[in-house]
Formats: structure tokens, C-alpha cells, sequence
């Protein structure tokens, strides 16, 4: 059991309203497809050998870093369901 109180739909509509109204924006992100899921999974592999030392993963994430600062759109902007 969770000692978290849920929050009631009013009160949630208000809160979304008010983070709106700060400038907050809600976006509907695209479906991850099995190429997508698999490239996360890579990611997500990566990243765990390199925290435990490996150079070999820590390169492959630099060069994905790389690529990505390179990109003319955000990862979010790409991501968007239009």
C-alpha cells in the first residue's frame, strides 16, 4: 500500500492549469517503435559498462553525444506526435 494521498481530479486540473499558466507546456510524445526500443536498450548497455569502466562504451556514447549536438531539432522536437 502506498502512503502517497491521490490527489482528486479537480485538484490535479488545477495544478496542470496553474503549470500552464508558468509557461509549462504539454507535449504528446510518439510511439517507440522495436528500432527505437532497441537503440534505448543499446543506450541504456552502454552506459552501464561505462560506469563500470569500459572505454569501448564510454567512446560509443561520446560519439552519440556528438551526433546528437549536431541534430537541427531536439530530441523532444523529434519526438513529438504531431
Amino acid at each position: 500500500m502506498s502512503d502517497k494521498s491521490k490527489m482528486s481530479k479537480d485538484e490535479l486540473r488545477t495544478k496542470v492549469d496553474e503549470y500552464l499558466e508558468n509557461g509549462g507546456e504539454i507535449i504528446q510524445l510518439r510511439y517507440a517503435g522495436a528500432k527505437d526500443q532497441r537503440k534505448a536498450q543499446r543506450r541504456w548497455h552502454h552506459k552501464d559498462k561505462a560506469t563500470a569502466g569500459s572505454e569501448a562504451s564510454q567512446a560509443a556514447l561520446d560519439r552519440e553525444e556528438a551526433k546528437e549536438k549536431t541534430m537541427i531539432f531536439s530530441k523532444d522536437d523529434r519526438w513529438r506526435k504531431e
